[in-house]
């Protein structure tokens, strides 16, 4: 097999988080990762006991889905302090502009309408190969924040849960995330 045509993983992904105005981009222009991104998929099962079998299990139902994104930003702002911590609201200026700052959301308040797409593209392939890029539908921050006061780097580490998408059928696959270009999901334009 041709060397230039093995897909072994190498490098750097680009981390895109949310759509829109309020969209971040771990893209090494944009913003930067003081390390290696990470993301994990992991199935949640039930097992199916049968009597007649014993206690062996007989099958694996798949029930839900666990999706985390681990992104180690190398710079400090309000937009990424709000991004890694997802119970915050903003304090705006007093003419209602710009965010000036964070403070702790109020007790009760739904994470689920704080959550955002994340699109993953490795690096190591131009923009127009898709078949490895992966998005997840809606994550949010579950994660601490922790600043560092040592005379040393610092960084902030963005933790993401996945929830189910908006509009999830359970009787359907595809309600967490997909890998490749094409959402199976999208709406289809007449």
């Amino acid at each position: 097999m041709n060397p230039e045509v093995r897909k072994i993983p190498f490098g750097q992904s680009n981390f895109i988080i949310g759509e829109g105005e309020n969209i971040m981009k771990f893209d090494g222009k944009e913003q930067l990762q003081a390390e290696g991104g990470e993301v994990t998929l992991t199935p949640v099962f039930e097992d199916v006991n049968i009597a007649d079998y014993g206690p062996a299990v007989y099958d694996k139902r798949f029930v839900g889905m666990e999706t985390s994104v681990t992104i180690v930003a190398a710079e400090e702002t309000i937009n990424i302090m709000e991004l890694a911590m997802g119970a915050t609201t903003a304090i705006t200026a007093t003419d209602g502009g710009a965010t000036v700052g964070l403070m702790d959301a109020a007790i009760g308040t739904s994470m689920r309408a704080k959550g955002k797409r994340v699109f993953i593209h490795p690096r190591q392939y131009a923009d127009t190969y898709t078949d490895l890029d992966i998005t997840i539908y809606k994550m949010i921050a579950d994660g601490e924040y922790t600043r560092s006061a040592a005379n040393e780097q610092g960084n902030v580490t963005v933790t993401l849960t996945g929830l189910p998408r908006d509009g999830m059928d359970p009787s359907k696959p595809g309600n967490f995330y997909y890998i490749g270009g094409t959402d199976p999901n999208a709406e289809v334009v007449a």
